[in-house]
């Protein structure tokens, strides 16, 4: 009776450990002994925090009910600003010091844009009542744009050796600096939507738009936040990426976009709003990851086939989820009750 209770209120948990069962499984069988290296595993925690950060981010705009497509497009042109002012100011001869302090600014100016794009995102939602797969996609687009017309469609080089070590080192010999940023953001975004009145009321303002406003709770301040904390830690995932890749692109991690959404759905964060544990959404990276490591070592199957097999894979997470709710999927349905938060 316990087993069947904890698989009700758990479905998504139950879901997930079961299909990462039979993805070990599978590849176990196909590939053998080379699925389980050690050197394949610790790849894996060099490339999923990446687009683990930014998927940790979207998840405070789906909780809250709404999309935010920008997510990507934003990091790019904030990390391009960065590796601009980075290459600028840094010149041969300069000591770590030195070097760390221009690296210092160079992320806090990234930082500032992505708070100002996801303040511009909450302010054509919620003050402007754009619908907002429409305003995000909107600002994609400028983004994108941005980006192309500073870089001239060119990857923008000269990143210090410094930075781009981060992406590359490992502390006490397993841990990569990439996973430990992802860590501390994942321990930050489970205790704002566990412990704090904001998660509490993120939850509220996602069951029910209309009963968070009855209740004084402030729609406008909390869908700003949001829109903000999806930015910023998407802006730290492309900050990542630049690390690791060694430049920036105008179009660097845009398959990204539909991998996060991907992830959430998988999770149980549906678009629905007010739904979805922050532990599901570890899970469901962890899985992606691993199917995304298991279908490159298939060398018959290029990159041409990633996004069949993650549109694939996104169209029957959402026929498996839309069963599992009992009925359709929409961006925002009110709700009775609060659902518990993660």
């Amino acid at each position: 009776m316990k087993l069947k209770t904890f698989t009700k209120n758990n479905r998504y948990t139950v879901m997930l450990l079961g299909l990462m069962a039979l993805i070990l499984v599978f590849f176990t069988a196909t590939k053998g002994g080379a699925f389980w290296k050690l050197s394949l595993w610790k790849g894996m925690t060099m490339q999923f925090p990446e687009y683990g950060c930014m998927t940790l981010g979207l998840m405070f705009a789906f909780i809250s009910g709404h999309m935010d497509m920008s997510f990507v497009a934003l990091g790019d042109f904030a990390s391009i600003l960065a590796v601009n002012y980075m290459s600028a100011h840094v010149v041969d001869g300069m000591t770590n010091g030195q070097v760390g302090s221009i690296m210092f600014v160079a992320i806090l100016i990234a930082l500032s844009i992505a708070i100002i794009g996801g303040a511009i995102n909450a302010v054509l939602v919620s003050r402007l009542n754009i619908p907002p797969v429409m305003a995000t996609i909107a600002m994609q687009l400028v983004w994108t744009g941005f980006s192309t017309a500073l870089t001239k469609g060119y990857a923008v080089k000269g990143l210090p050796a410094l930075y781009t070590e981060i992406g590359h080192m490992e502390l006490f010999g397993f841990l990569s600096i990439p996973l430990l940023i992802f860590i501390v953001l994942f321990i930050i975004a489970a205790f704002l939507l566990k412990f704090t009145v904001f998660g509490e009321k993120l939850y509220m303002m996602g069951n029910n738009l209309k009963a968070a406003r009855f209740s004084a709770i402030n729609t406008h301040n909390m869908l700003l936040t949001s829109y903000i904390l999806s930015a910023v830690y998407s802006c730290i995932g492309c900050l990542i990426m630049v690390s690791t890749m060694g430049s920036a692109k105008a179009d660097y991690g845009t398959s990204y976009v539909m991998r996060c959404i991907l992830i959430l759905v998988l999770a149980g964060v549906l678009p629905d709003g007010g739904m979805g544990k922050i532990m599901d959404v570890l899970l469901s990276i962890i899985t992606i990851q691993i199917i995304a490591t298991g279908v490159n070592m298939f060398p018959q199957l290029n990159t041409y086939y990633a996004s069949l097999i993650w549109g694939g894979l996104l169209i029957i997470v959402l026929i498996v989820s839309t069963r599992m709710s009992g009925g359709t999927v929409r961006v925002r349905k009110p709700r009775k009750a609060p659902q518990k938060t993660a």
